[in-house]
């Protein structure tokens, strides 16, 4: 596996024609000298961003990031003293609003968070695969040399043995 964990959040693809459409619209407007077409610009930029998040096991450093059309911007960090890394069950909103009108949908996702100094929190990764959150978990966890816990059952927190996971991809839980 790669030395950094990325996750970037994807637009979805009515957003992301949308955006560039209005753009496109934005330059249009600019090359008949109408500055008023910065506003569609600054819309379709708005539209296409997206947000995530990086790991760089090596030097044990991350960052949340801004994403445009692929290039990420933001500042490293140091992850001081992670104490463990946790895989659970969520869901995600997804709201989306007309003129008068608004619905939202949730969906079901799994995220992996990094714990450390005392109930704080950077979350490093989402998907919808199981098998992908605990591999993705076990590496961060062999890379920082911390504890992998389950909480994908509710109510049903356990510390998951990574060498037996790695060598069997099973779960295998520490009493």
């Amino acid at each position: 596996m790669d030395a950094t964990i990325r996750y970037t959040r994807k637009v979805p693809i009515w957003k992301f024609i949308g955006g560039i459409a209005a753009i496109l619209v934005g330059i249009y407007g600019l090359f008949n000298l109408e500055f008023l077409m910065l506003v569609p610009i600054l819309f379709g930029i708005l539209m296409i961003k997206t947000e995530g998040s990086e790991i760089d096991l090596e030097s044990k450093t991350y960052r949340k990031t801004l994403s445009f059309l692929g290039i990420k911007f933001g500042s490293w960090n140091s992850l001081e003293n992670p104490e463990y890394i946790s895989v659970f069950n969520t869901t995600e909103d997804i709201t989306v609003r007309a003129l008068s009108a608004e619905t939202t949908n949730s969906f079901p996702i799994i995220v992996l968070n990094i714990f450390y100094g005392r109930n704080k929190k950077i979350t490093v990764y989402k998907t919808k695969d199981i098998k992908d959150a605990f591999d993705v978990a076990s590496h961060i966890a062999d890379a920082l040399l911390i504890d992998l816990l389950d909480a994908t059952a509710p109510n049903d927190y356990k510390w998951v043995d990574k060498n037996i996971l790695r060598d069997k991809r099973e779960l295998v839980y520490i009493d």
